[in-house]
């Protein structure tokens, strides 16, 4: 295909696209021009039936595009094709009752509250806010063009006036409707889905397939209700499914009117499996296949009734000759049930549900069919511990994926702060928690340190989490009673449980109150024979810290201590590459790297920078007088004072031997002259200590300016150095810029 064919193609259909706007435009132009009357109509004049025939193709035409798919259209896209097919329909459909009340009437005809009809159905079908505002803008548009035609030229105003305020009215009332209805529905859907997702957990619970200390998710994979929700549904669906094959097929088999599963319903306070809970178990219609119209809807059971003795004594029971005297609390009217067999399902010593059969045709149970029910109470147990044992697989392998990422975000630390931030996460990932913080023990001095708080952001703004977090930030205090210093001594993780019964219990120093703390964790950060301090975990659900949410912990724990460990010496390490060992300034390689990412910085931005370079007066002098250890303090004394007056984007280096050099990015030359005559007074005043006497030291300074006094890091530092001599010739103790040499 040409460039030129495909201009035309493009042409075409963009006419096609835009004709029906045209068509609109033409019949209002129509209506305007009072071209558009019954006379006229009535008289059958060829332009009005030209335009009627091409306004209804149009119409056709747009309805069925309407219809139509729509392909995908980019996201930069200036008219979506459905939104402009949408308006297209809307405009026509307007002009078409409009071109009907001009037909009969104009502004006295009868048909005026198809407006008001249209007007609100668009609104409702309306999938672009500016569609709609288009639909109701061009209604008041054509409402002054029919006024001014149909109505005396003093009274149009007021006609179009009321018919607009009518239209605009319902226009509001329509979206203030669906607004409202909108929400509702929303949060009734919502309701419905949070009913559900709880149903499914609480079931899931029920069955044991899931545990409550499921280990958290990160937020990078998925959130803790997500990974629940994703093990239990499926487990849960599978369970149900067998169970109601299994109690169906046990109807049909022994003729049974109803069969029922009634489940000891979890009550969700974190009973311990094997507690002996009866008396406070409730139970719940887990499946039920029955032909009777009074079955429950209903699955939680109010009161166990003729169960109750089941439950109290955990036996299979057959009873006859009941005749509907006493109904099974699964019914919820008078049904006439005449035999009843309950056999009870116990893992260990503990009763976790009721298998029910009834009969309404007098034929009691025999012992077989009692065995039988026995039977299928067993398979029923089965299939729940499969289940359960698939869940137990499932949690497995996310526990190793969670290890496996927690000892992935540890191992890529390479500072302490980075080892802080990643064990924050990695722990995240594994247990919940309101505040956690991390602690430093000292093993010669016995005081514990809080270097690192962490709030998750959904408690940031509670004020409590909050208060609490700000007073642990840099708190130090001594080893003591508390749940930190305990963990440290014992080397093993506090409280024994991981709940804390009382707030008031010293976790730190005392002075931390944690008012809403109901679980608490205190793991010992141990390497080798030494424990370097603590992770506090701290969080409001009460139960948090199971078993093995605990030992997973105490293993995370450890590589955390290691990993501190290596931070450490990394950052030790990177300290000796970078710093000189005497003075702590940064050493002379270093200050030559920093030095060129700043004069490539500088040549790029047009910033100047000054640079200073400096030595003590007579320091051989001060050596050979007072003794090389005394030298050593002045170097560490002069160093100091030149670390403390600078900024954090300055750059301080020991040069080499007692010189040393300043540089001082956005400083022309007037200012760094400034700055170091200030050093220089400071450091003249400053009284030098030895066994000989006090004594002072004086310095020498030269500036050089960037770009005024060299181009190059190098030629900047032989002009400093060109200044710097300048001022040993003339007396010492002063400060000279290249500027000012002779």
């Amino acid at each position: 295909m040409t460039a030129m064919a495909r201009r035309l193609f493009m042409a075409k259909r963009q006419a096609t696209d835009w004709w029906g706007l045209v068509v609109v435009v033409l019949c209002a132009w129509l209506m305007a021009a009072g071209l558009w009357t019954p006379e006229r109509i009535w008289r059958g004049e060829l332009l009005l039936i030209s335009a009627v025939g091409v306004f209804a193709v149009t119409l056709g035409r747009a309805i069925l595009r309407n219809m139509s798919f729509v392909p995908p259209q980019p996201r930069r896209s200036r008219a979506p094709v459905q939104s402009v097919r949408d308006l297209e329909l809307g405009l026509l459909l307007m002009v078409g009752v409009y071109l009907l009340i001009s037909a009969t009437g104009g502004a006295t005809s009868f048909l005026y509250p198809l407006v008001y009809a249209l007007v609100s159905f668009l609104l409702i079908v309306h999938r672009r806010r500016w569609v709609a505002a288009g639909w109701v803008a061009s209604a008041c548009l054509l409402e002054i063009l029919v006024a001014n035609v149909s109505a005396p030229s003093g009274a149009a105003l007021t006609v179009a006036a009321y018919h607009i305020t009518f239209i605009l009215f319902f226009a509001a009332g329509n979206t203030l409707i669906l607004a409202g209805l909108g929400r509702r529905l929303r949060g009734h859907h919502g309701q419905v889905v949070h009913a559900e997702l709880k149903r499914i957990r609480q079931e899931a619970a029920d069955f044991r397939l899931i545990a409550s200390g499921l280990p958290l998710a990160s937020r990078e994979v998925r959130s803790r209700e997500d990974e629940e929700l994703r093990m239990s549904h499926g487990a849960v669906h599978a369970v149900h499914e067998q169970l109601f094959f299994t109690i169906d097929l046990l109807c049909s088999s022994l003729g049974l009117h109803t069969a029922a599963l009634l489940w000891v319903e979890a009550d969700g306070r974190g009973r311990k499996d094997g507690d002996d809970s009866r008396r406070a178990s409730s139970l719940v219609i887990k499946e039920m296949a029955t032909a009777s119209e009074w079955a429950q809807e209903n699955p939680h059971i109010q009161s166990p009734g003729i169960l109750a003795s089941v439950m109290r004594d955990p036996k299979p029971i057959r009873l006859k000759a009941l005749n509907g005297r006493r109904v099974p609390p699964y019914y919820s009217g008078p049904e006439t049930i005449t035999d009843l067999c309950v056999v009870p399902l116990q893992e260990g010593e503990v009763v976790r549900g009721l298998l029910c059969a009834d009969r309404i045709d007098q034929r009691p149970f025999t012992a077989e069919e009692q065995q039988v029910l026995e039977k299928t109470g067993s398979q029923i147990l089965r299939i729940i511990e499969q289940e359960r044992s698939f869940a137990a697989v499932e949690r497995g392998k996310y526990e190793q994926e969670q290890f496996y990422r927690a000892s992935e975000l540890l191992n890529q630390a390479l500072t302490v702060e980075d080892v802080h931030a990643k064990t924050f996460a990695a722990v995240g990932a594994m247990a919940p928690y309101e505040l956690a913080a991390i602690t430093r023990f000292d093993d010669h001095t016995r005081r514990h340190e809080v270097l690192a708080v962490h709030l998750p952001k959904r408690v940031e703004e509670d004020k409590s989490w909050s208060l609490a977090a700000a007073g642990l930030a840099g708190l130090c205090f001594d080893d003591g009673v508390g749940l930190v210093s305990s963990a440290v001594k014992n080397r093993h993780y506090m409280p024994a449980r991981g709940e804390i019964k009382d707030t008031n219990t010293a976790v730190f120093d005392g002075s931390i109150k944690l008012t809403k703390a109901r679980s608490l964790l205190v793991l010992p950060l141990v390497r080798g024979d030494q424990v370097m301090g603590t992770i506090v975990l701290v969080t409001a659900k009460p139960e948090a810290y199971r078993t093995e949410t605990r030992e997973m912990l105490r293993v995370l724990s450890h590589q955390v201590g290691v990993s501190l460990q290596n931070a450490r010496m990394y950052q030790s390490m990177e300290e000796r590459a970078t710093t000189d060992g005497l003075t702590g300034l940064t050493n002379h390689r270093c200050f030559q790297d920093r030095l060129e990412q700043l004069h490539a910085l500088c040549e790029r931005t047009g910033q100047g920078y000054s640079l200073i370079l400096t030595d003590i007066d007579h320091f051989k002098n001060v050596n050979d007088t007072y003794g090389h250890p005394v030298g050593d303090s002045v170097l560490k004394r002069v160093s100091a004072i030149l670390a403390r007056r600078t900024r954090k984007v300055d750059i301080v280096a020991r040069y080499g031997g007692e010189e040393f050099v300043l540089v001082l990015p956005d400083t022309d030359g007037a200012g760094a002259a400034l700055f170091a005559n200030r050093l220089r007074e400071e450091i003249a005043a400053s009284q030098m200590t030895s066994e000989h006497g006090n004594f002072n030291v004086t310095l020498s300074l030269g500036v050089a300016e960037f770009p005024a006094d060299g181009r190059t890091p190098q030629e900047l530092i032989e002009r400093a150095d060109q200044a710097l001599y300048h001022c040993k010739e003339h007396g010492r103790n002063r400060v000279t810029r290249v500027s000012e040499m002779i």
